[in-house]
């Protein structure tokens, strides 16, 4: 700037005091395109110099940006050669750039991923573009010492005069991939926390819903009992009021007779003696059958009958039985039996004797004098079936649905002596013989009542 004011005013001057042959205005003139010429020169050489101190303000940037950089920066050509690196790849790597300069980039690779690399680096020289290096993947890269350590690589390719090169930035991702995996753990101790804690909390809705059903189960069992207990109250309530009559009229029949049989002792009246002592043999066995009864009703309701199915003759068991109750039968009355099919099953040779004695006792004491009582068996593989028909009074139709129940006694058979209790302990015992027992009747022309067992083939 000072050279170009310095010349002009030497130019001026001279126009002044240089002795010219031409007019004024023409040195004048003359003089101003010399004068323009050297501003123009002026500016050209002042914007030459701006543009080298901004060129070299740049480098000078680009410099300082490059060589104290935080991350690590590396320029390779397009072989892939390293070209320059900064301070901060020095200390990242541990190498100076003397030792590597003119190195592949692959020296910072472990070993077992560097021939893979050379390969990826050639399809990304045929289309370079900026990106982030292994998108998705853990990159890691190798230092002087041969360790490792995860990096984040960015790539940015760039052109001049000397050719293609790429620079890339590599951040080093220790910290980050430590936080991460500490994050990781956390995560997995927050789930493992979380199941335990869910566990936990099954375990103990399982506790308490076994709790629960404990509970509930305690309450149905003592509901039973205090059920069981109140069957047992009314149970000994009607025992009291039923016994009180029962037994009393075969006393009252042992009494009288007994002392008529002394009255007629003194007179030697064989006959009526006779006649009295089997009074009370049958009042006696009247008081045995209440007895007997009541015992099984109790063995029954507290669960101590024990079962014990064994191998026997059905048609000499029910023929044993027919011969026990003859003398039992009433003037004119008979008693037939007929089997069907094999003789032996396996059935609990007392309880089949009690059932048998009740149901055939039954058909005798509620059939009139001049009647037929019919015993049938059947026995087919897996299957034995027990029925007794009489002739007798029959049960009304009002009354059929209570039959098996404690201490029912059909309306038609209050003045029959009984208990009440005969049938249900019956159906009882067929059932635990792994039986059923069910029966049809028709008031005023007779009943017939069968048991079926499944029994072992």
């Amino acid at each position: 700037m000072l050279l170009g004011i310095i010349a002009t005013v030497l130019a001026i001057m001279a126009t002044f005091f240089k002795p010219h042959t031409d007019t004024f205005q023409n040195l004048l003139f003359n003089r101003i395109i010399g004068i323009m010429g050297i501003w123009i020169a002026v500016f050209m050489v002042i914007r030459i110099f701006n543009m080298q101190e901004k060129q070299k303000m740049q480098t000078e940037q680009f410099q300082a940006l490059f060589q104290f950089a935080s991350i690590g920066i590396l320029i390779v050509n397009a072989e892939g050669r390293i070209v320059k690196i900064n301070a901060a790849a020095e200390k990242l790597f541990g190498y100076t750039f003397d030792e590597i300069e003119g190195q592949t980039i692959e020296i910072f690779l472990p070993s077992r991923v560097k021939y893979v690399h050379i390969s990826h680096r050639q399809h990304y020289n045929t289309n370079p573009n900026p990106r982030t290096m292994g998108s998705g993947r853990n990159l890691f890269a190798q230092r002087k010492d041969g360790s490792e350590f995860p990096v984040e690589v960015s790539l940015s390719p760039f052109q001049t005069k000397q050719g293609n090169f790429v620079v890339a930035f590599v951040v080093d991702n220790t910290q980050r991939a430590e936080n991460e995996q500490h994050n990781l753990r956390q995560n997995q101790r927050l789930e493992q926390l979380a199941s335990a804690l869910q566990n936990l909390n099954e375990t103990l809705e399982l506790r308490i819903t076994e709790r629960t059903k404990a509970l509930e189960k305690a309450r149905n069992e003592l509901s039973v009992a205090l059920s069981k207990e109140r069957d047992l109250g009314e149970l000994k309530s009607r025992f009291v009021s039923m016994a009180s009559h029962e037994f009393r009229t075969p006393l009252s029949t042992v009494q009288s007779s007994a002392a008529l049989i002394n009255s007629y002792a003194d007179r030697d009246d064989i006959p009526n003696i006779k006649k009295h002592v089997q009074r009370i043999k049958n009042s006696v066995g009247n008081l045995s059958t209440i007895l007997t009864e009541f015992l099984s009703l109790g063995k029954i309701e507290e669960g101590q009958t024990q079962i014990n199915l064994q191998e026997m003759d059905l048609p000499e068991c029910i023929e044993e039985a027919i011969l026990e109750l003859k003398p039992m039968l009433k003037a004119g009355q008979t008693m037939e039996y007929h089997h069907t099919g094999n003789k032996n099953t396996k059935l609990d040779p007392a309880l089949l004797k009690h059932t048998l004695l009740n149901l055939m006792t039954n058909a005798m004491k509620y059939s009139p004098e001049n009647t037929v009582i019919t015993v049938t068996t059947t026995v087919t593989p897996g299957n034995a079936e027990i029925r007794v028909i009489d002739q007798g009074m029959g049960i009304p139709e009002a009354d059929q649905k209570h039959l098996f129940s404690r201490f029912f006694r059909a309306t038609n058979a209050s003045n029959i002596q009984g208990t009440g209790l005969g049938l249900y302990i019956v159906k009882r015992y067929v059932e635990m013989m792994n039986g059923t027992i069910d029966f049809k009747s028709e008031e005023g022309v007779g009943t017939t009542i069968w048991a079926n067992f499944v029994t072992e083939a």
